[in-house]
């Protein structure tokens, strides 16, 4: 751009007019009292700078100053006047203000916005789309020669004295409607948020996003822009309702079959997930089902642990889960090897789904098999620590944190299996002892030379 003319004046305030491309919308009356206050004291000592338009003076900068003379009381004000087009004083306004803290982005970038449009002629996504390409060749990731439409953008943004990125992020904005810059303004959202934000398609979506972004961290608001693009709805409502967070989500939205992206997208909302937590219950979701042959499993599971039953010798403790047993076969298998109690190790004797073998129905079924009940809730497992395997599946840390905390400290001192009579069966939830906390019971046991084994 060239060069402009210089003149220094005083200029009567009333042959001043306010700059009609000044990119602030605000200027809070107690700043301008405030600085009205330090020129009666000292006087105006920086001048503003102006440019010659009829027989008035238009300001390029110091429009907030020029406010506060009048406040004082001034009648007039030194002045830098320069001869400058509109886009040269647009462009100046935009340098001086864009560095002050309290300018808000939407305002920087409806400044820039007016820019090109003087200067180029250009609406903001022309010069969005531009800007991107001068900043590959400038990266290098362009290897080319820019072309003259490039080379004149080139100029008026050198001018600007902005980053490409910078100033394409600004006009990225705009891409919101007046009414959610407003609110983004007032959320007080910085430019990247804002710019990522633009850069959703559907409306209903950007808005809910707009009112979510405040409680985000700026790489948390990168995340769900790329989930609320690429996952599919149910994903989407659910991260913008926060009750899942943008990283699980991208997890979740990589399931291909709709039903176990439904399961994992209900399991991740019923409690707080890591990624590596949800993406283990996602594996434990996607596992092929078993191809059963015309008995169902659990039929052909009890069958051949009554084989087995018949052909082994009698041991002192039994351990068994009650998963995928009717009542009537679990009381059948506790008869098989003449179990006279069962130890009930559950934290709460409740099961939801199986209210046969609740505290109350079960104790009933074994005394008319004449088997005692007892149940010790000191060797459950607390609700947290559940959930908290759940969401890591991390066996190992469960089971030396139950070690350590349980069986160190309640079955050695409150409960004394010595008391019961035997042989006794040890009764939890889960077909696989070894996901089960019982098997724990089982090793302690054997450390005090008795024998067991899982029914």
């Amino acid at each position: 751009m060239s060069e402009a003319k210089l003149e220094v004046k005083m200029i009567r305030l009333d042959e001043i007019r306010p700059n009609p491309y000044q990119p602030r919308t605000s200027f809070p009356k107690e700043e301008i009292e405030e600085l009205a206050i330090t020129i009666k004291e000292v006087g105006l000592l920086q001048p503003i700078t102006v440019r010659k338009k009829g027989k008035t003076y238009q300001i390029i900068s110091g429009e907030r100053r020029w406010r506060a003379c009048q406040m004082a009381g001034l009648e007039e004000v030194p002045a830098i006047v320069k001869d400058a087009s509109d886009s040269q004083m647009m462009i100046e306004s935009i340098i001086e203000n864009v560095q002050r803290k309290d300018l808000e982005p939407i305002e920087k970038a409806h400044g820039l916005k007016e820019v090109y449009r003087l200067a180029l002629g250009f609406e903001p996504s022309e010069a969005v789309d531009v800007l991107l390409k001068l900043k590959a060749i400038k990266d290098g990731t362009t290897k080319r020669e820019p072309t003259e439409k490039e080379l004149k953008t080139k100029e008026v943004a050198d001018g600007i004295g902005l980053s490409y990125d910078y100033q394409y992020r600004l006009l990225t904005q705009l891409k919101l409607t007046p009414i959610e810059q407003k609110r983004v303004t007032e959320l007080g959202l910085g430019y990247e948020e804002i710019a990522t934000i633009a850069t959703i398609d559907e409306t209903k979506v950007r808005k809910k996003f707009i009112e979510i972004a405040p409680e985000l961290k700026r790489a948390e608001i990168k995340k769900v822009s790329k989930v609320v693009k690429e996952a599919p709805k149910p994903v989407v409502d659910a991260v913008l309702k926060r009750e899942v967070a943008p990283e699980v989500a991208e997890e979740i939205a990589k399931i291909e079959k709709p039903e176990i992206r439904k399961q994992a997208l209900e399991i991740a909302k019923k409690g707080v997930y890591t990624v590596e937590g949800i993406k283990t219950r996602i594996t434990q979701l996607m596992k092929p089902p078993i191809e059963l042959p015309e008995e169902p499993i659990e039929v052909q599971i009890f069958n051949k642990t009554m084989w087995n039953l018949q052909r082994v010798g009698d041991y002192d403790f039994y351990t068994i889960g009650f998963a995928k047993k009717t009542v009537e076969q679990f009381s059948e298998l506790l008869k098989a090897k003449g179990i006279r109690t069962l130890v009930d190790v559950r934290r709460n004797p409740l099961s939801m789904f199986r209210p046969e073998f609740n505290k109350e129905s079960i104790s009933k079924v074994l005394k008319e098999n004449r088997i005692k009940y007892v149940h010790y809730p000191e060797l459950g497992v607390p609700e947290e620590i559940r959930e908290e395997l759940a969401k890591t599946g991390d066996y190992d840390r469960f089971f030396k944190w139950y070690d350590e905390n349980v069986l160190r400290n309640i079955l050695a001192k409150l409960v004394d299996f010595e008391t019961l009579d035997y042989p006794i069966g040890i009764m939890c939830v889960e077909l696989d002892p070894t996901k089960c906390h019982r098997h724990r019971i089982a090793l302690a046991l054997e450390k005090r030379r008795l024998r067991g084994i899982d029914l």
